[in-house]
């Protein structure tokens, strides 16, 4: 374990002012469009991956034993989407600024999975943000050799040299590893998930995000973000029953880490978890942050779409830090709202901004995106 050398700065975040939405009419796409658009999105998806096969009656996650690599694309690489999507930049977006100031929390945010992906990525944010961070990984090792931590903005000290940055071995296995690990948090982000050394999708993705929420209660931490997917309350969609047949059970065991979360933080008033659902997890040509004005939000899981790690890490690390109530003990979808298509057929009248029931978020800063977000909210049931 590497000593803990976090500065005794204390910071402030400035805030950008909040522009005024205006309602600009949106041309409802035919049903036909929808449908090729839906399947073209769900190609693009899984088609890097081959993996291709009758899925239609596949079977629950624990009849499922596939190994950790299909066809010798390994299991993260199935997660990824194909190049079905591109994202348009448009103006460059500014990363927010932090100042210092006295009276405000200096506290860790902690980040378990430090070192994967998206992971490092919230680490290499919290550090790019003047913030002290905690980067726990299993084998307390970090920064990751082939992750390029630029992607958010970040090109400083990112070894332990840094005074914001503590870098601790903790395994989510492990109860008291936790517990100890997470001590003295002002935040935690769960990023971890299934791997071939790290652990299966029970051990990682049910166990271990219900085992961190509990530490999280008991070393009385603010706020609880964790990182999942969309559609795991989808089980008939395709998303849902390609992704369970890459990585067995991993759909299945992320939404068991997420009721075990909602159970455990029901009538707690004062300490808080948000749940992320991120589209497909493209890498696209801008591997950059693209920031809060491309990006869309909605509830229910209907919605997907991709989204670049880089600004999942953005979002994960935005909702570490705020204390608005309405992001509080509730699920939301993330994604890029320049391709949007529905989880399955049925869902495509949500596409429609209109139509009354599925929000769909957007706006100019993270504030301004967060604003619609509705706290205590699971998912949409069906008619």
């Amino acid at each position: 374990m590497t000593g803990r050398r976090c500065s005794l700065a204390i910071f402030k975040r400035s805030r950008r002012p909040h522009s005024n939405n205006t309602k600009q009419e949106t041309k409802r796409p035919s049903p036909t469009i929808t449908v090729l658009h839906s399947a073209m999105f769900w190609f693009g998806f899984f088609a890097s991956a081959g993996l291709f096969a009758a899925v239609s009656d596949l079977p629950q996650a624990a009849a499922l034993s596939l190994p950790t690599t299909v066809g010798g694309v390994s299991r993260r690489d199935l997660l990824i989407g194909g190049t079905a999507a591109v994202v348009t930049a448009g103006s460059p977006f500014a990363l927010p600024d932090y100042g210092y100031a006295a009276g405000d929390n200096n506290l860790p945010i902690a980040v378990l999975g430090a070192s994967g992906r998206t992971g490092a990525l919230c680490v290499a944010s919290c550090l790019r943000r003047g913030i002290p961070v905690r980067a726990l990984t299993r084998t307390g090792a970090w920064p990751p050799a082939k992750i390029d931590l630029s992607v958010v903005g970040f090109d400083g000290d990112a070894t332990p040299t840094n005074p914001l940055l503590t870098v601790c071995a903790c395994d989510v296995k492990d109860a008291d590893s936790l517990t100890s690990s997470l001590v003295g948090c002002r935040a935690v982000i769960y990023a971890a998930s299934a791997s071939k050394a790290g652990g299966n999708s029970k051990d990682i993705d049910a166990d271990g995000v219900i085992s961190a929420g509990k530490a999280c209660l008991k070393n009385k931490v603010g706020r609880y973000v964790v990182i999942s997917s969309g559609s795991t309350t989808r089980p008939n969609s395709l998303g849902f029953k390609f992704t369970e047949m890459a990585v067995a059970g991993i759909m299945t065991n992320k939404r068991l880490g997420e009721v075990g979360v909602a159970e455990m933080y029901t009538n707690n008033d004062k300490l808080s978890y948000t749940i992320i659902r991120p589209g497909g997890l493209d890498e696209p040509k801008v591997k950059t942050v693209q920031g809060p004005s491309a990006l869309e939000i909605s509830q229910g899981d209907v919605l997907a779409g991709f989204v670049n790690r880089a600004d999942v890490a953005e979002v994960s690390v935005e909702l570490a830090l705020s204390s608005a109530p309405n992001i509080q003990n509730t699920a939301f979808e993330l994604y890029y709202k320049n391709n949007v298509v529905p989880v399955d057929k049925k869902y495509r009248k949500y596409l429609d901004p209109e139509n009354g029931v599925v929000k769909r978020l957007t706006g100019i800063t993270y504030d301004e995106l967060f604003s619609g977000i509705k706290a205590n909210y699971d998912y949409l049931g069906d008619p």
